[in-house]
Order: C-alpha cells, then structure tokens, then sequence
C-alpha cells in the first residue's frame, strides 16, 4: 500500500478555517502500532512560505509516513497569505494547531509529537508550551531561531536590510499602536532582508501588523527563547551547519534554555552542510529524525 495524502479542513475556535494534508502509509502505522501499542502522528507547521516548495515540507512527510509515523501538514494563518493580508497574528495560530491535534485525536491517533520547521518550529514551540496536551510524546524544531524578532533583526543588520529593523520599528509603533489608525494592514517591503540582494528571494513582505506581532521587539510569543522552558515532553533540534537564515549556534542555545527549565531529554543534531532549507542533506536530516521518532514515538 503506497503513501496517500488525504486533505481535510480544519476549523479553529473562533471559526477560521484552514486546510491541512495528512501524509499516511495505513500498513506501516498499523505494524507501528502493534510494535508499540500506541498510535502515533506528527503534526507539522510550515515556515514563513507555508508552501510545499521550500523547506521541511519538501521531502520530509513521505518517509516519515513511510516508517509508520504519518503526518499532518497544517496550513496556518501565519501562511504568505496572512502575512500579507494581515490576518497573521502570530499567537492566534495557536488556535490553528489545537484545531489539528482535536482532528488527529477525532480521528484515533492517541500519541502526537508536534513538529515545526524555521517560523514554524517558534510557533509550535509556543503551543506546546500553553496548549496543555497530555498526549504529546514530543515537539522537534527544524531550523529554530531564538526568537523571530531577535532572527530578523540580527538578518537586518548582516545584510544592511532597507528598511533598518529600527526604522520598521519606529514606524509600525506609530501606526499598529495608533487608536485611530487605519493603516496597520498596509503592505511593506523588506529588501535584503534575507541576503545580499535586492531581488525578491532576498526580501520579505509584511502588514505593519503582522510585523509588530511576529517579529516587533515586544512580540515576546514569537521569541521561541521565551517558551520552550516551559515544554516538558522530548524535544529534539536539527540544525544545518551551514544555515545562513538561523545561526548554527541557536540551537545549543535553546537547548540550554530547555534544560534549565527542567527538561532532561533534549537533543541538538547539527545537520552537517545543511543550509536553512536542507538541500541535498534531506536524507541525513530524515533519518536524523526517524532516530528519535523511534525512541520517543
């Protein structure tokens, strides 16, 4: 039986509704289950793109579903489209992964491990921290910055992004914080925001509201430093060695965090040669991930 892909729609709490992709081989998870007794999925949150054309959700999903943990690729508010359009609002997509994992428990999965990858992985880490899910076995953060305002700021500067961090800064205050203001969904550009060009793939596009609630100085929820003392379950940590997006650094980084919060199973796996978006360091990244999977799913 090959891998199927089912698409479901998920309705959060305050009625926004998403789809997601569940990534399943049925036989595999049937033989997992009755090595183990549980049956376990992962749930799985984008990064900035949202898009299955960058990143972890390129390559990952299939043999993961194949080794008898499937997957559901939730789609967020924190997607392009919301960034862009300004419903983002980075702690409210917490209500969008509560929504997948009622889906996943409607649907017989009894084990969860929640995964994200770059934003994705700050997002999830803030869930895991506040949702209360007692069935987590795990959360694994692929490409985690310390923090996405600290992540964009420190890009800012690398690369002399126009506008300054500062500037946006100055600005979205004045506009996002404005009682009267009408102008907090307006569209701005970030040029070398990402590398050393002006081209789009170097920049980003956001609302001066959704700036100010995921990557502003006081948007202390996207500040995965600030959350991830608090998970309890497992944690695990791949991180590209050639990453130029998270410094390589950030993951021992959060780990420490981790630990000092109390957590004693945390694990940091630095990808060697994997840049942000694991090209052509897939497989090593997969079967970093299996590993664990198969200790702690």
């Amino acid at each position: 039986m090959p891998v199927e892909y089912q698409l479901v729609t998920l309705q959060a709490i305050d009625g926004t509704s998403h789809d997601a992709l569940l990534v399943v081989d049925e036989r595999a998870a049937r033989r997992r289950e009755r090595m183990t007794g549980r049956r376990t999925a992962c749930m799985h949150v984008h990064g900035i793109m949202g898009n299955f054309l960058v990143g972890t959700l390129r390559f990952l999903a299939p043999p993961l579903a194949r080794e008898g943990f499937p997957v559901l690729i939730v789609e967020t508010r924190m997607g392009n489209v919301g960034q862009l359009f300004g419903p983002g609002i980075f702690d409210r997509a917490r209500r969008d992964l509560t929504a997948g994992a009622e889906w996943l428990r409607t649907a017989g999965w009894d084990h969860l491990i929640a995964m994200g990858y770059s934003s994705g992985a700050t997002l999830a880490t803030r869930w895991a921290a506040t949702a209360h899910v007692p069935w987590m076995r795990g959360l694994a953060l692929l490409g985690a910055p310390w923090g996405l305002p600290e992540s964009l700021e420190s890009r800012a500067r690398r690369w002399l992004a126009q506008p300054a961090y500062e500037e946006i800064h100055a600005q979205a205050e004045r506009i996002v914080l404005d009682p009267d203001g009408e102008e907090a969904d307006r569209l701005f550009v970030i040029e070398r925001s990402r590398g050393p060009t002006k081209q789009p793939k170097d920049s980003e596009v956001y609302t001066y509201r959704t700036w100010w609630h995921s990557r502003g100085p006081s948007a202390d929820a996207a500040k995965t430093h600030l959350q991830i003392a608090q998970v309890r379950a497992p944690i695990v940590m791949l991180q590209g060695t050639d990453d130029s997006v998270v410094h390589p650094e950030e993951a021992q980084a959060l780990a420490t965090v981790a630990r000092r919060g109390g957590n004693r199973n945390v694990q940091v796996v630095m990808i060697d040669g994997a840049d942000h978006f694991y090209s052509g360091r897939e497989l090593l990244a997969v079967q970093a991930l299996t590993r664990w999977l198969r200790k702690v799913a």
